[in-house]
């Protein structure tokens, strides 16, 4: 079961990534700049793939 449950959700640092990039696109959505979320979450999804490579 653990190993499905992985596969699902990944590990915590795969969930931080996502996090981040969701909060990339909720501020500035938030703040009326959603044409800059469009450019600004595939820069953080590649920061995230990037850090998570890493690890």
């Amino acid at each position: 079961m653990r190993a499905f449950v992985k596969t699902l959700f990944g590990d915590s640092r795969n969930l931080a990534g996502v996090g981040l990039i969701v909060a990339v696109a909720a501020v500035l959505t938030g703040l009326g700049l959603a044409n800059w979320a469009v450019f600004a979450m595939p820069v953080a999804a590649l920061a995230v793939v990037g850090w998570l490579a890493d690890h």
